[in-house]
């Protein structure tokens, strides 16, 4: 009943008992159709607790209980005190069930969604300690008494669209205790019929889960910063400077984006220690930090590369001062442990001009800007122009050597072994592409492979590359072996959605087994072409074929990708390996990211394994799967599997004795 005691909602079921149809009251007063409790309800009032009376009704008497609610009044029959005593045991017994389980337990009519929507019939004892209240308070309220402002409306959209639908529904929500703090809680809610199929409650179990949503946002946050400065990382810059451009948009102002490279860092680590090279970052991170303007943003993207984003610079000019207070800054040698040792920087400056530049161009401008002035001698600034683009496309000749490798044969794979950590046992080789020169020098993929995403070239060349690879699985398959072979995909083959084809066609060709072989992606393809991506993966893994997230850590982005894409590994990147061993916190967060990846059913992989230590920190954390120089450096596949592999029956040097005909790499004291 509304404040007023008009109608609002009868139960049907209470009207089937009664033995009298109610619905036809509602919109009209109480009075009409139950005088007894109109007069009793009128005489209460609106706030008086809740009370169980005996009222007449056509010449009967009904056991009621009486509660207010959020609009105005509330009545509930207590039929269990008609029962026969069976019923009543019946009845005690699984009020005792519901009230030992550790799960919050709420039980609402089937109320139309709206106002005054569902009230609350029953709540157990572990709802009320999870809420704060009695249960005196929430009986005949509605379950928004849990809701706040902070709760997700789009959370509520979802959970109301399925109530009206009288679909069972599952969502986490953020709930407001009676104090007024916040709690996680995942609510699972099904509709409850009678033996006539009608809908008579609601029924929701609910589990605290603000551990679980804390811990996660904490893993999200250590994933956007860097472990050392606690300054935003690559991941974390790229998402505040997109967040800037799109503000720029609106305001039609300018921003700078300002690359800072340390000189000569590596020679300070390989002298001092990486120790010491820590503490002269932290020293860096607080020199630059001081210079700053209020909203600027410092981020470390890198082992010796900072990156400042500065707002409403209003001209080059300006960027240009504010980057020469930052080399200013490092002037003052530092001063460590009784030494004295020199500071230096480059800076190379971006600015947006007349917009319409994106987040990657932005930071490519200012990345080539700064290694423009470390080819002139260091410790300088410079502020980009298009000389600097010219400059860049000297390696025009470059580009036209692998024009010619791809024409003549200049290209070649070689294979670095994928490894078991805990039996140093092969379980397959990524394939990486190289260049040779007209003198016979091989040119690493970092050298060219940006050249040719740049140029278009990557197209014949991850082309090349995939016809090679599956010419050598084959190879493998048929000598019998079950190594896998994985390829490096770009993003450009992705986007022009011939991948997937150009595979099936070397499958029909040749009949190699697609389950033997990986596909590598990059953060960036996601980033780039999310839609198309997805589409394309998911057909690959359809055929078989297992996905791969490339350099997980280095890309730009969301771990939210990770419940949206259809990837079976993730490779952890060296950035992270490298330096755990000695830095406590870089080793947490890769033990959360192999946990984490773990509990959503995805392989590990770690790359860039160069000592025992770091193996051994992998397997201890459960990671099994790595590959580095611990393990070997890229080869021919001959050198990687070795007669141990070919079908001789004889094993072979290398061979795991626990493994007939699979290789063991396990390098000498000399090699670590």
């Amino acid at each position: 009943m509304a404040a007023d005691l008009s109608v609002v909602f009868t139960d049907p079921a209470a009207s089937r008992w009664l033995g009298a149809d109610l619905s036809p009251s509602v919109g009209s007063p109480l009075a009409a159709c139950w005088p007894e409790l109109a007069g009793l309800l009128k005489a209460r009032g609106p706030d008086a607790p809740h009370q169980d009376v005996a009222l007449a009704f056509r010449g009967r008497s009904v056991p009621c209980r009486l509660f207010p609610t959020d609009n105005g009044f509330g009545v509930g029959l207590l039929l269990a005190e008609t029962a026969d005593a069976p019923a009543q045991e019946q009845l005690r017994l699984f009020g005792r069930i519901l009230e030992s389980v550790q799960d919050a337990i709420l039980v609402t009519t089937a109320d139309p969604h709206g106002i005054p929507g569902p009230v609350i019939l029953y709540a157990n004892e572990a709802m009320l300690r999870q809420s704060g209240y009695r249960l005196q308070e929430v009986l005949g309220r509605s379950p928004r008494l849990f809701q706040g402002p902070e709760t997700s409306a789009s959370e509520l959209s979802r959970f109301r669209e399925a109530i009206s639908a009288w679909q069972p529904v599952v969502v986490e929500l953020l709930n407001y205790h009676r104090d007024g703090s916040t709690y996680w809680t995942e609510i699972k809610a099904a509709p409850l019929a009678d033996p006539q199929g009608r809908f008579t409650h609601w029924v929701s179990v609910q589990r605290d889960v603000t551990a679980r949503r804390h811990s996660e946002q904490r893993l999200i946050e250590q994933a956007f910063n860097d472990p050392l400065t606690g300054l935003p990382n690559r991941r974390g810059m790229a998402e505040q400077l997109e967040k800037a451009l799109n503000r720029l948009d609106r305001q039609g102002s300018q921003l700078a984006l300002i690359f800072c490279d340390l000189d000569r860092f590596k020679e300070i680590n390989d002298r001092h220690g990486h120790g010491v090279g820590d503490e002269l970052l932290l020293e860096v991170t607080r020199r630059l930090k001081a210079q700053l303007r209020l909203g600027d943003s410092l981020a470390r993207i890198g082992g010796d590369e900072f990156v400042v984003l500065a707002e409403n610079v209003g001209n080059d000019a300006n960027a240009y001062l504010l980057a020469e207070r930052l080399r200013s800054s490092l002037v003052e040698p530092w001063a460590h442990q009784g030494r004295e040792l020199p500071l230096s920087m480059s800076f190379g400056v971006a600015t947006t001009g007349l917009g319409g530049l994106s987040a990657d161009e932005l930071l490519r401008r200012a990345d080539i800007t700064m290694y423009k002035v470390k080819a002139a001698g260091r410790d300088g600034v410079a502020v980009y122009d298009r000389a600097v683009d010219e400059e860049v496309q000297a390696s025009l000749s470059l580009r036209q050597q692998l024009q010619q490798a791809l024409r003549e044969g200049g290209l070649f794979l070689e294979y670095q072994p994928l490894v078991d950590l805990p039996s140093g046992a092969v379980l397959g080789a990524e394939a990486l592409v190289r260049l040779r020169t007209k003198e016979g020098q091989a040119i690493p993929p970092d050298a060219f492979i940006p050249l040719a995403e740049r140029t278009g070239q990557i197209l014949p060349l991850e082309r090349w590359v995939i016809q090679e690879g599956i010419e050598t699985l084959l190879r493998w398959q048929q000598r019998g072996l079950p190594h896998r072979l994985a390829l490096n995909i770009s993003p450009s083959h992705l986007e022009r959605g011939t991948l997937v084809d150009d595979l099936f066609a070397h499958r029909d060709r040749t009949g190699v087994d697609l389950a033997g072989l990986t596909m590598e992606i990059t953060e960036s393809v996601l980033l780039r072409f999310e839609a198309r991506a997805v589409t394309e993966l998911t057909r690959l893994r359809e055929a078989g074929v297992t996905i791969a997230l490339d350099d997980f850590g280095t890309g730009y982005s969301s771990l939210a990708w990770l419940s949206r894409i259809p990837i079976d590994e993730v490779k952890i990147d060296r950035s992270y390996i490298t330096p755990m061993v000695h830095d406590s916190r870089t080793r947490l967060l890769v033990q959360g990211f192999v946990r984490m990846f773990q509990e959503l059913g995805l392989r590990v992989v770690a790359e860039g394994i160069e000592t025992a230590d770091q193996r051994d920190a992998l397997l201890a954390m459960g990671c099994g799967i790595g590959q580095g120089w611990l393990f070997g450096r890229p080869g021919p596949p001959e050198a990687l599997l070795g007669e141990a592999l070919l079908p001789s029956g004889k094993g072979g040097a290398g061979a795991s004795p626990d493994r007939p005909g699979v290789a063991s790499f396990r390098p000498s004291a000399s090699e670590g």
